[in-house]
């Protein structure tokens, strides 16, 4: 018997399909070949601190006590899924089971999850690994006739342990050690406390810009306006608008330079979160949970990739998915398609699992029975697909330059030679109702300009203020975090540059620091709490600094490839730790401020409501009067503009997007009930607007 240990029951579920396995066992599958069974993501992780003496689990921490540095690294069942691990163990000790093939996810993560139970279980049986991007039948076919052994992925595990053990000791011993300095329990990551800095360092920025004003003198020319130079005084720039304000111009030079605009590439899981983010306001983790679940029904390839290619042997594949996407969604029919699939084709740029694409299953699929996100992200992947094998998008950018009463006027624009992808691009943002205007302004487009003579132009004084850089949304932070600490790698090295986290946690982080009250999201921006702020003012350089986990990826990479050891990486973490601890084991006198911040007044006893983990609810607590706006609302985060909102004026927007318990999406208000002080829905129509 062969057992087959999958990362999850839905993909050990599509495994048996494909196996023909259907006997269900409880907590496995099995025929006369096949036993199939799967982890719950961790069964077994790194112990906590506790495990290694008993001083460790003293409260309050103490300097003393640090720094925590395992000798023999020990692991622990997850008490809530001790009865799958239990199943397991009892799986690969069975007299017949004579192989195991780990299946769980393709990647360091994956690997990890699998050895962590076959080591804890002492298990010395074979190993193979299967290794696909995708559940579709004919993927997993393949990956079966193409098993390698396990030990082929030791450097990928090893790299994977090195990180999770310096992880360990990074959060461990900075968590205690800085909690005990400022004496406030405070939560510090390699990664979630650098990311922290990002959004304090944005949002400092935000908040202390001087706007400057200036001017522009315009002239309308037709079909353009031609601008000035930038002018910081308004007497010159007045003079200016006198002088030519009705007055003769002239075209006197147009240069143009074609140029060719590139399709965008495939998704990648950051990619697709950043435009779900943008196009349905999704936050990542959301776009990460829709895409996890379409993966498992076998619509879309394994979604956890950094990659935004495919490779050569996948060109025939995606041609018919092309084929299948434009029969399964109206909104692209009518448009003529000619792909260009080797476009998306890059075997050197494909490493764990190639970009995320829409399977052939879509065809047989029920897709307008998909709950709204999922559906949404679907047609978004599908979307995609076409846009990256779509024609380019040709055109002349266009420079003219003006002049009226000795004195020079610009415009810029293009002129369209090929509208290419973008035809379709505008159909895939109206189908998402994407009417935001941008803050750029729209860019003018000319038909033929040729030199022309200009009686009389009319002129306009136009007035402008500096701006300030925006705030972060989960979009742009998304995209901050790809790129952060990428000039701290070595140049020329051959190591790919990560950013902070990967497609697989940056989510997680995310939330992790939603939660611990560390930032918070207003509408779609993402600000620091006052929490946040003193954090990221207290913690040194070294810690908030994206350069650590550069220094790591680096170190990580090479340990996958076999020219680098973990030991050596290991030995660089502990003497990194025992320096912090050495550095910062003493009292800060300094007070770390922090109160929970308060959005507005109590509507049933008058105290102020302020802001928790899960809720906005009054200050009195739960021995007091009680009062409670819930964060999550039907499956909808409440931001906390909206729940002012509800508090000042009894009611908030129409907020889009709840979930009904039939899984339906609809739309509604939330509304103050003035006898009850219950929170009710309030609907724009007799039983709301579903969807």
């Amino acid at each position: 018997m062969i057992l087959v240990i999958a990362e999850k029951p839905s993909v050990a579920r599509s495994i048996a399909a494909v196996l023909g396995v259907s006997e269900n066992k409880g907590g496995y599958m099995q025929n006369d070949k096949y036993i199939i069974s799967w982890c719950v993501g961790h069964l077994i992780h790194l112990a906590n601190p506790e495990a290694y003496g008993t001083r460790y689990a003293e409260k309050p921490w103490k300097f003393e006590n640090l720094p925590i540095m395992p000798t023999e690294w020990q692991f622990e069942i997850d008490t809530s899924t001790k009865s799958q691990f239990d199943i397991l163990k009892e799986l690969m000790f069975r007299s017949d089971v004579t192989e195991i093939v780990c299946a769980t996810d393709a990647g360091r993560e994956g690997e990890c999850i699998f050895r962590y139970v076959y080591n804890y279980a002492n298990c010395h049986k074979p190993v193979k690994r299967l290794w696909t991007s995708s559940l579709e039948e004919s993927a997993i076919k393949q990956a079966f006739s193409n098993l390698k052994p396990d030990s082929d992925y030791d450097n990928l595990f090893a790299a994977g342990l090195a990180r999770a053990k310096a992880d360990w000791l990074i959060g461990m011993n900075a968590t205690r050690l800085f909690s005990v300095r400022y004496r406030s329990h405070l939560n510090i990551g390699r990664v979630q406390t650098p990311l922290l800095a990002m959004v304090v360092d944005r949002n400092f920025k935000v908040t202390n810009f001087i706007k400057e004003k200036f001017y522009t003198v315009d002239l309308d020319c037709g079909y353009f306006i031609a601008s000035s130079a930038r002018i910081d005084d308004y007497k010159t720039a007045y003079d200016l608008y006198a002088i030519c304000n009705g007055k003769q111009a002239v075209i006197t030079n147009i240069q143009r330079d074609k140029k060719t605009a590139n399709p965008p590439k495939l998704y990648d899981l950051t990619t697709l979160q950043r435009e779900a983010n943008r196009m349905c306001g999704y936050t990542a983790q959301q776009t990460l949970d829709y895409t996890q679940s379409l993966y498992e029904q076998k619509l879309v390839t394994y979604p956890r990739t950094d990659s935004q290619y495919i490779t050569d042997d996948m060109e025939q594949t995606a041609l018919d998915t092309i084929d299948k996407v434009c029969q399964c969604f109206s909104i692209f029919s009518g448009y003529v398609i000619y792909p260009d699939v080797k476009r998306c084709i890059n075997n050197a740029k494909v490493s764990d699992h190639h970009a995320i694409i829409p399977t052939q299953e879509i065809i047989g699929a029920n897709i307008a029975a998909l709950p709204d996100g999922e559906r949404n992200v679907l047609a978004l992947i599908a979307g995609r697909l076409l846009l990256a094998a779509a024609e380019p998008h040709i055109y002349e950018s266009v420079k003219i330059t003006v002049c009226s009463e000795q004195h020079e006027f610009y415009a810029s624009g293009k002129t369209i030679i090929k509208q290419g992808y973008k035809t379709l691009e505008k159909a895939v943002k109206e189908n998402f109702k994407k009417t935001k205007s941008s803050d750029k302004p729209e860019e003018q487009v000319f038909q033929n300009p040729t030199v022309e003579f200009f009686d009389s132009v009319p002129a306009k004084l136009s007035e402008h203020f500096t701006a300030p850089p925006k705030q972060y949304t989960e979009d742009t932070l998304l995209s901050a975090m790809e790129t952060a600490g990428n000039n701290d790698y070595v140049e020329g090295s051959d190591v790919e540059k990560k950013g902070l986290g990967t497609p697989a946690t940056r989510a997680g982080i995310i939330e992790k620091l939603v939660k611990g009250q560390y930032i918070v999201r207003d509408g779609r921006n993402i600000l620091p709490t006052e929490k946040g702020i003193n954090l990221i003012k207290v913690v040194p350089e070294e810690i908030k600094s994206p350069k650590m986990t550069a220094d790591w990826e680096t170190s990580l990479q090479n340990i996958e490839k076999g020219s680098a050891s973990a030991d050596d990486f290991m030995r660089n973490i502990t003497d990194f730790t025992s320096n912090l601890v050495n550095t910062y084991s003493s009292v800060d006198t300094s007070t770390f401020n922090f109160s929970r911040p308060s959005i507005g007044i109590c509507p049933k006893c008058g105290k102020k409501i302020v802001s928790y983990p899960k809720s906005y609810s009054c200050e009195s607590g739960k021995d007091g009067c009680g009062f409670v706006i819930w964060k999550t609302v039907a499956g909808k985060e409440i931001s906390q503009t909206q729940a002012e909102k509800l508090l000042s004026k009894g009611k908030t927007d129409l907020i889009k997007g709840f979930t009904a318990k039939s899984g339906k999406s609809f739309d509604a208000h939330l509304k103050l009930n003035k006898s009850t002080f219950a929170v009710e829905f309030e609907f724009e129509n007799k039983g709301g607007k579903r969807r």
